[in-house]
């Protein structure tokens, strides 16, 4: 599961790790190390020409009663939500590293890093969506995620479905939906570091202290 990351990279970090081209000058984009489903976030995806874009997209889709921030890998390709999603607008989320809460000991928050790599993508989905509140049209992603490693186990039973690398392109293009690409991540591939509520922002302890 994800519901909170972080992502302290500015624009051209983000651009120099995913072999964006585009001009980016006006893209605001500050770093945010809470960030939470509703939010507009920088995603990149294959343009129609084939090349690498970044753009802010908004994290979830609004339903009737709840926002659907993220969606299960298992089977995507036969969910009738996420199925065309998947097959033609496949996205991946920058981030630095991931937040969970433990369920079984109140108010204990980790965060996730996968060593080695200070910034990873995250497997998502996009599609088009009506924001209820301006009616106009715009553009919002799900993350991806898969069952949880070893080291994720013990605090959650599902992690995001992290990319290595040498996978975004053919994440991004290839024309046959990549499941293979949607495996858990190695047990030494997360790295899990508590924190504390003195260690964290007004909105944070906040939500720390909600659990």
């Amino acid at each position: 599961m994800c519901g909170r990351y972080k992502r302290k990279s500015d624009r051209q970090h983000i651009a120099e790790a995913f072999q964006i081209q585009q001009a980016l000058e006006e893209m605001c984009l500050e770093p945010d190390d809470d960030i939470s489903p509703g939010s507009a976030q920088p995603v990149v995806y294959s343009g129609e020409d084939g090349t690498r874009q970044l753009e802010l997209m908004r994290w979830g889709f609004k339903m009737p009663d709840h926002l659907l921030f993220n969606a299960r890998s298992e089977g995507i390709n036969r969910w009738s939500v996420w199925r065309e999603s998947f097959e033609t607008r496949r996205c991946i989320v920058p981030a630095d590293s991931f937040y969970e809460w433990e369920k079984l000991r109140k108010g204990r928050k980790y965060e996730f890093t996968v060593p080695g790599r200070e910034l990873f993508g995250m497997a998502g989905i996009w599609a088009p969506w009506k924001n209820e509140k301006t009616g106009e049209a715009e553009r919002a992603f799900a993350i991806l995620t898969t069952e949880a490693n070893a080291t994720m186990l013990p605090v959650h039973n599902r992690q995001p479905s992290i990319l290595e690398p040498r996978d975004y392109e053919e994440y991004l293009n290839e024309t046959k939906p990549p499941l293979h690409l949607l495996r858990v991540l190695g047990d030494e591939g997360l790295a899990a570091k508590p924190m504390y509520r003195d260690t964290l922002s007004a909105a944070q302890a906040s939500l720390f202290d909600s659990l």
